[in-house]
């Protein structure tokens, strides 16, 4: 069985530390539910719970072939602290072609999947997911809610962006941490100090620059995640 099952590199580095947070990766079918209808699965442990997100909804969905909107979901609640998110949905419609755990916006499109896994197209039997962790403050989700979002790179792209900055995908983290900023005498980022990252003066305080940025991330959640993500040391996973 061909499948593309997408997961992030740190949680192979997760699964080697920690022998109880993986299985072995197995997929394992069941017979088809009584009603006709097949199932799919997923035990989920949820990392950094601190950014579990408040002003979007995170699902367990199926989705068609390039959907960005889900033809069935769960909402996925947080969980109490320690406890894995077991996560199901019944009679899966035939044209689904994959199983994702996303963020959606208030319309319901897709903006950030943390994990994806495709699903056969003449599937006749249930599917169980091998437990999976998902890291809620993953770099991607930084690069995605944030740069790309608010459309920050829309300066901050190609050869020469604003104030020498880069904002673009595989560009962003190694323009950020640990480089000194144009305006300040703060670094742009600094691990493990949200009060001394320029970035966090920039998008929060008036004044910080002569182009003004204060609410061009409008979501205090996003502005949370850059300082809970600055306060753990900026993981880049």
């Amino acid at each position: 069985m061909n499948k593309r099952y997408r997961r992030p590199v740190w949680a192979a580095v997760l699964c080697s530390l920690f022998a109880v947070s993986c299985d072995s990766g197995d997929i394992f079918e069941k017979d088809k539910t009584a009603d006709g209808g097949v199932a799919v699965r997923g035990t989920f442990e949820l990392l950094n719970p601190e950014v579990f997100p408040q002003q979007y909804d995170l699902i367990f969905g199926v989705f068609a072939a390039d959907g960005t909107s889900a033809l069935s979901s769960v909402n996925v609640l947080k969980p109490a602290d320690g406890e894995k998110v077991q996560l199901s949905i019944d009679n899966v419609p035939d044209e689904a072609r994959s199983v994702r755990f996303s963020l959606i916006n208030s319309g319901r499109q897709v903006v950030h999947t943390f994990f994806e896994y495709d699903l056969d197209d003449d599937r006749t039997s249930d599917v169980d997911l091998p437990a999976v962790q998902i890291d809620l403050l993953e770099y991607d989700r930084i690069q995605r809610m944030v740069f790309q979002q608010y459309n920050c790179i829309s300066c901050h792209q190609g050869t020469s962006g604003a104030g020498g900055l880069l904002l673009t995908e595989g560009d962003s983290y190694r323009s950020l941490v640990g480089v000194p900023a144009t305006h300040s005498d703060k670094p742009r980022v600094e691990p493990s100090d949200p009060d001394g990252s320029f970035l966090l003066d920039v998008l929060t305080a008036e004044g910080a620059v002569a182009y003004p940025h204060t609410g061009l991330v409008t979501r205090s959640e996003d502005i949370n995640l850059l300082r809970v993500w600055i306060e753990k040391g900026c993981p880049q996973n």
